[in-house]
């Protein structure tokens, strides 16, 4: 299940929640269980959903496929030191 993070407009108050999808606008809906902006308010915080944005690297660019520059002189080394191998570099 994904998490949803909230904030109110009015106040600082911030929460997250694991919720499913169908359920991500209850805490919305059902503000007043999450207390109020103030003590001398009765009004329940306006909570919006914060925009989650997606990750800027994918799988296929992961930080996995690419390789240090010491690994690279690395291989460079043993290709070197044994002439014939089929190590690419």
């Amino acid at each position: 299940m994904p998490t949803y993070q909230y904030r109110c407009t009015k106040c600082d108050f911030e929460m997250e929640q694991t919720l499913r999808i169908d359920d991500r606008h209850k805490p919305i809906e059902e503000a007043h269980k999450y207390g109020t902006c103030n003590d001398m308010d009765a009004d329940p915080c306006e909570l919006q959903i914060v925009p989650q944005f997606p990750a800027q690297i994918s799988m296929r660019d992961s930080f996995r496929r690419h390789t240090s520059d010491g690994w690279k002189d690395r291989l460079k080394e043993i290709k070197r030191q044994n002439p014939g191998s089929n190590l690419d570099t």
